[in-house]
């Protein structure tokens, strides 16, 4: 009788402790933290669905290690002082800097960009850069919170500093610099931008080829400030970043800044059974684009103001900002008959 009352007992101690683990570990909610980072378009940005590919791989890596991330945008150098007073969990995208390495803890690679100068197409001198010499004569630009690669920085010895891209490019483009360095996509998106009002034909990068003056290949990374408690977090980081570079998540997010996006107002379409829309440039030679590029109309004429007696047969010529397609963030003229409000005019 007593070995079954032990066995009992022994059981019942056992299914008392399986049920205390169980009942006592309930799963815990992600813990909120508040990310650093700015608007830099492709990448990053407020006004990009889900804060931009790079906001939506960084987010993933900070959920599958048990947080709510929330990420803000503000400056660059705001959010580089946000992570190093530690009001945030971290801050991203940033480059690999001498200073940065020295002064703050950097994730593996988020991802590579390429970082060029940007110059105007008919400035003879700026296109014949190629020695820190050359530089000397000219005006750089400097994007405020930016770290350059080291070459370009030992190379100009006062930069010209403007608030954004968008603001640096706006710069060169109306001969108020000369060079604006930054990342070759994100200066592409910017002169393509419906924001940036001049023609974006007007301004291109330079071919760096193995000239480490004229750009670099660089790594973004997640960064933070020093400590014990951070190094161990980043241990984790970079575990859980190597998860997601092997997921579609991630593979969507890099593919999708290859991608032009236009915009959801209007289009140039076709007329009649042609497939392509035609538009012209100032001095009327025609270009040809698909039909439902996206396209703003920079200035309306007079008839769409005041209104006509009726509808015009003869074409009304309109001056228009190209939002994708080959000839992406040119200023070329469109017959207003052409332009269909949504993106595919079927």
């Amino acid at each position: 009788m007593w070995p079954t009352l032990v066995l009992c007992l022994v059981v019942v101690l056992v299914l008392m402790f399986l049920v205390s683990r169980l009942t006592s570990s309930p799963v815990r909610p992600p813990k909120p933290v508040l990310v650093a980072s700015g608007d830099w378009e492709p990448y990053v940005g407020a006004d990009l669905a889900g804060g931009g590919p790079v906001s939506r791989i960084v987010s993933e890596v900070l959920e599958r290690q048990g947080y709510a991330p929330e990420v803000t945008f503000s400056t660059w150098s705001l959010a580089e002082e946000r992570t190093d007073r530690g009001s945030v969990i971290g801050g991203f995208p940033f480059v690999a800097s001498e200073s940065r390495q020295q002064d703050f803890l950097l994730s593996d690679p988020l991802l590579d960009f390429d970082y060029v100068l940007f110059v105007r197409r008919d400035d003879q001198v700026a296109q014949r850069i190629s020695e820190p010499s050359d530089l000397a004569a000219l005006r750089v630009a400097h994007v405020a919170g930016y770290d350059y690669w080291p070459e370009l920085e030992a190379a100009v010895a006062d930069f010209i500093e403007y608030p954004t891209t968008a603001a640096a490019l706006t710069a060169l483009a109306n001969g108020d610099v000369d060079v604006v360095p930054d990342g070759l996509k994100a200066g592409e998106a910017a002169l393509s931008a419906p924001s940036f009002l001049g023609d974006a034909s007007t301004v291109e990068p330079l071919p760096a080829g193995d000239n480490g003056l004229l750009g670099s290949h660089e790594a973004l990374h997640f960064m933070l400030p020093p400590s014990d408690e951070n190094r161990r977090f980043l241990d984790g980081f970079n575990q859980a970043l190597a998860a997601v570079k092997a997921t579609d998540l991630y593979a969507d997010a890099i593919a999708a800044l290859d991608t032009s996006s236009g915009d959801e107002g209007l289009t140039v379409q076709a007329v009649g059974d042609a497939e392509l829309a035609v538009l012209s440039d100032a001095s009327g030679r025609l270009v040809l684009t698909p039909s439902g590029t996206g396209v703003r109309v920079l200035e309306w004429p007079d008839e769409f103001r005041s209104g006509v007696a009726r509808v015009p047969t003869r074409p009304v010529m309109v001056e228009v900002k190209v939002l994708d397609g080959p000839s992406q963030g040119r200023i070329l003229l469109a017959d207003a008959r052409a332009l269909v409000l949504g993106g595919s005019g079927s």
